[in-house]
Order: structure tokens, then sequence, then C-alpha cells
């Protein structure tokens, strides 16, 4: 086998290994993302999971403006 051959064996091989896994890695992101908690939906559409509306009225009222 000559190194010409040799290497371009090994060349390929490398190619198909890393294909493999990058559908490998494809697959199991794709499944870790199936196992996440959904998010549940709003129940308003004035509500927000995370932040807490403050009105100017509001401040006023306790002063700190």
């Amino acid at each position: 086998m000559s190194f010409t051959s040799l290497l371009s064996t090994v060349v390929l091989v490398s190619f198909l290994v890393t294909i493999i896994m990058a559908i490998g890695s494809y697959a199991a992101y794709k499944l870790r993302e199936n196992r996440r908690p959904q998010v549940l939906p709003v129940t308003s559409e004035t509500e927000s999971p995370y932040f807490e509306r403050i009105t100017l009225d509001e401040l006023s009222a306790t002063g700190t403006e």
C-alpha cells in the first residue's frame, strides 16, 4: 500500500466518522430539546410571567420618583 492510498484512506475514514458524529450529536440535541419542560402559556394578555407592571400612579403613591 503506497503512502498516497494510505493517506487518502485515513482522510476518507476521518470524514465519514465526522459525519456520523455530527448526525449523532444532532439526534442527541433533538432528544434533549424534547425532554425539556414546556413553558406554560400566559393566562392573560396583560400578565407577564417574569415582570410585574408598575405604573406611574403607583410610584407617585409611594413617593419614589
